[in-house]
């Protein structure tokens, strides 16, 4: 079998082979070797809780997996040892520069019971000072936060692994203990961790940033924080205010400026009392999801701009970001049009803004890539469906409505010839298959090709190290049956 390369000259052949996983014998790949992609390594983190709804792999956890200083540090739950019922937080790092392997202790002071999917760990670092950053265990109820001790990242090799080097689990962000706990650290979900670059202007001290939602589903806000190295945390504010719903983010990233971009789709609220919604939806599922919606912030967060440059919310005179704000609808997407929750967006090298999302608005439900280019002009184009690609199948095949999430990924580049990934999961029942397609710049992002495709191996939503793109390295989060993995790739 042949395909073309991104550069249209050359014709490089697929190869085929068959690699068994040393550890795994029920891990079988299947390789497809092409111009910029190659399997590295695989190694395990630890056993998944055989738990109903998935507390590791889920697409909101920003991040499992973070690369810093020449270690990689990840973040998943394990049962406990004499308690299948009870979960703890696992903390696990690795030196890239030797073949150590994987050093791993428990927060067994903490026990995570609920057999909640909402209830995922983040984990974030702080350059300045070395301190590793966790929110966990959190649907609608207080924060849940910790912090380790200054030097544990930036000085690795004088700490011994172990919990001793986290202090106590907080109910509040240190630095604002003046504001009221039962008011801004209540009802707490999807807790996000970002490193700000040299390059984000607005606070040259601050380098973390932390996001999350107050209120529940189809009623809440969300509502941004700085971290800086001996000050402490710091209140942005509330960024996106729910009226009578609430917005799902697809992510945050900075671009190569320092502005940061954020895309989302709303929940409109249904009245469920009386209904048992204590661990999911319930009746504000995503069925009530609707719209594609945008918006930038040159400034930290501060103040928020639509697509077009249009000031739309200024934070510190509390003035959010509203549903009804000017220009920040997109692409309207009716409810029941199938668009889900929370899958994924990205920032290329050039500044172009990538989502991913579905939707059934023709009949079929579809993967759709959403892009807004470098002259802010939007693009809206369906995934090739499998007998439409023009290399091997794709044994993922098509998404459900609330099947399993995808990725995105924008390796950097230096040549401004961007290529962008997207990590698809098999939607179909019972199967863990897993493809990596790639689509570049200079085709428009229309030319989608299968350059990796595994047909088990991927039981539930794909995560990846962002921070280790820069190395020229996929490393990707996986479960893979009873087995949490990272599975690398050379970019």
């Amino acid at each position: 079998m042949y395909i073309k390369d991104k550069y249209g000259g050359h014709v490089v052949t697929l190869i085929f082979e068959m690699i068994q996983v040393a550890h795994l014998a029920l891990l079988t790949f299947l390789l497809v070797l092409v111009q910029g992609l190659q399997l590295l390594d695989t190694s395990t983190l630890g056993k998944d809780p055989q738990t109903t709804n998935r507390l590791n792999g889920e697409s909101f956890q920003q991040d499992p997996l973070v690369t810093f200083n020449g270690y990689q540090y990840a973040v998943f739950y394990e049962v406990d040892a004499l308690n299948t019922s009870v979960r703890h937080p696992r903390i696990s790092r690795r030196s890239l520069s030797t073949s150590s392997g994987w050093e791993t202790f428990s927060l067994s002071d903490y026990n995570q019971t609920e057999d909640d999917g909402h209830d995922i760990i983040s984990l974030g670092i702080s350059h300045g000072d070395g301190t590793l950053h966790i929110g966990f265990d959190q649907h609608d109820n207080p924060l849940h936060y910790r912090v380790s001790k200054s030097g544990v990242a930036s000085n690795p090799a004088n700490f011994t692994w172990s919990s001793d080097i986290f202090g106590p689990i907080l109910d509040h962000l240190p630095g604002l203990e003046s504001l009221d706990k039962n008011v801004f650290f209540v009802n707490v979900t999807y807790p996000r961790f970002l490193s700000i670059p040299d390059s984000a202007r607005g606070d040259p001290g601050a380098d973390l940033l932390l996001e999350l939602r107050v209120g529940r589903s189809g009623l809440g806000d969300d509502w941004l924080y700085k971290y800086s190295p001996g000050s402490g945390w710091l209140q942005i504010g509330r960024y996106l205010e729910g009226v009578n719903n609430n917005a799902y983010i697809n992510g945050l990233d900075f671009d190569s400026r320092g502005s940061l971009h954020t895309t989302w789709t709303y929940r409109d609220f249904v009245n469920d009392t009386g209904q048992d919604v204590a661990v999911q939806a319930g009746l504000n599922g995503p069925e009530n999801n609707h719209d594609l919606d945008y918006a930038f912030s040159s400034d930290l967060g501060s103040t928020w701009h639509n697509n077009w440059g249009q000031r739309i919310a200024n934070l510190s005179a509390e003035q959010p970001i509203l549903p009804v704000s000017a220009g920040i609808t997109i692409f309207g997407i009716p409810k029941f049009g199938g668009i889900l929750n929370q899958e994924t967006q990205t920032v290329d090298s050039e500044g172009r803004v990538h989502v991913l999302n579905r939707e059934n608005t023709t009949g079929v439900e579809r993967w759709y890539h959403y892009w807004r280019s470098t002259t802010r002009d939007w693009t809206r184009t369906a995934l090739p469906l499998p007998n439409e690609l023009e290399s091997s199948n794709n044994i993922t095949g098509t998404p459900t409505v609330i099947g399993k999430r995808a990725k995105l990924v924008s390796p950097p580049t230096k040549s401004g010839a961007s290529t962008l990934l997207a990590i698809l999961p098999s939607n179909a029942p019972n199967s863990t298959a897993l493809s990596i397609l790639a689509s570049t710049a200079v085709g428009h992002f229309r030319d989608w090709k299968v350059v990796w495709e595994a047909s088990s191996g991927c039981g539930w939503e794909p995560l990846f190290d962002r921070y280790r793109l820069q190395d020229g390295i996929l490393s990707l989060f996986l479960i893979n049956g009873t087995d949490i993995q990272v599975v690398e790739f050379e970019l």
